[in-house]
Parts: C-alpha cells; structure tokens; sequence
C-alpha cells in the first residue's frame, strides 16, 4: 500500500533506508518492480557492487533547473536489523566517502543538489557541514524542530517530521548567476482540516478491509501459522505485504 500511495502523490524517488532492508534483497527487488519511481541509495552495496536497480543518484529537471537528487543510509543502522542473515551481503560505505566521490561529478550537472538522509540530526548536520556542494538536506531523524538551525555553510536543513503529520513546503529560486535563495519555508500540519483525498482514502479502505479478512481467517489456519518457525514466518509475511 505505501508504494500504491507514494505513486499517487507523485514521489521523484525513494532513498532507502534501513526499514527497507528488513526483509532482504529479494524482497527489496520485488517491491522495486512496483514502483515507477528510482530507488536512490549512493552508499549501499551489495556483494561489493551497487544494485542495478538502484540509483546513487537522479538528475531531474524541474522548471529549467536541474536538480540532482542523492540518497544516504547510516551504516549503523545495518547492525540494529533484527534478523542479520536477510543483510548478509549488503555493505554501507562512510557516507563522507561516497559524497567525496560523488559531489564533483553531480555538482557539473545540476545547479542544485539536494541530500536525503537517514541520518540522525546531529550526524548529518556535521555531515553536511564538512561536505561541499549540497543546497538542500533533508533528513529523516527525530527531531524537536522540522527545520533544523541553519549549517554553517549555508547548507538548509529540513526534517521530514514523523508519522505523516506534517508536511514540509520549501520553495527555492536561482537567480541568473545560480544563487540560490529561499523565498517560502513552512511546514503544513496535516490534521483533519485537510481534506482527504479520494485517491488515497481509496488505497487506505482498500487495506482495511484485507486486513479484516486476514483477522477473520478460521481459527485452524490461524493456529498453524503459530506452529510455523520464524523463518517460515516471516517467508509468509513478505508474501502478504506484496
């Protein structure tokens, strides 16, 4: 359902994050194969090499702009999956060393370049503050603020907020000599002021109601999904989430 709806609101791109990679590769291509929007991970390998249905970044022309798009993980956060065999293989580079090597060859394509990261606040404000060639990070840890202090460097700062409850509008402008500016910077509270749009509202009945058949299986098919091993199990829950 949340890559159904991503597809509704129009999404440029994904950038992974650990959640992701909670139920392994195979499942992680498979949900890929649904979406029409790139997969952006510029510092996730696996066995060595990138995924070929990823992207370590998107050129995107918005407006006569061009706009390049790169997605960061947290290596750290590799460890904390609860089931280590399904990310054996993958490997999260330092993020410093995967933007050294891309910055140079994004920043001759695009006028603007904006960072997605997974990053909690202070790491990626430090990140982006010894890092050259971002304009815009937007990061997607807890945070008492949606718009972080401004970097050093000029960098902005934004938070995605949590649970879909807010929702971030910036507008940015270049002048004819590229510098950029900000002429709007405010986040929308999505509270039951906002009416709800059909097509979403759709795809949230649609899942309610699976939900309720699920709940309603007969009690021996219930009992045997008990007696499945964790293993078992969670080959069973990736096939409903698809």
């Amino acid at each position: 359902m949340h890559l159904k709806a991503m597809e509704r609101m129009g999404y440029d791109a994904l950038n992974l994050g650990s959640p992701e990679l909670n139920f392994g590769k195979e499942f992680l291509e498979r949900t890929h194969s649904h979406a029409s929007f790139p997969y952006i991970a510029s510092n996730l390998l696996y066995g060595g090499s990138r995924l070929p249905w990823t992207r370590e970044y998107i050129i995107k022309e918005v407006g006569g702009i061009k706009v390049a798009i790169l997605g960061i993980l947290d290596p750290d956060d590799l460890k904390k999956i609860p089931r280590q065999g399904d990310v054996t293989g993958f490997e999260v580079i330092p993020p410093e060393a995967a933007l050294d090597r891309l910055l140079p060859e994004v920043r001759g394509k695009a006028d603007l370049v904006i960072l997605l990261s997974q990053l909690d606040e202070a790491k990626n404000r430090a990140l982006v503050e010894a890092a050259r060639g971002i304009d815009v990070s937007v990061f997607s840890g807890d945070s008492s603020t949606l718009y972080g202090k401004p970097s050093e460097n000029t960098v902005i700062i934004l938070n995605t907020g949590t649970k879909g409850r807010t929702m971030g509008l910036v507008t940015i402008t270049l002048d004819d000599k590229r510098a950029l500016s900000v002429s709007e910077r405010r986040h929308v509270l999505l509270d039951r002021s906002v009416p709800d749009n059909e097509a979403i509202l759709g795809l949230v009945e649609t899942y309610k109601k699976e939900q309720e058949i699920k709940k309603g299986k007969p009690e021996k098919e219930l009992m045997g999904g008990l007696q499945l091993t964790p293993q078992e199990f969670m080959e069973r829950y990736r096939k409903e989430l698809l």
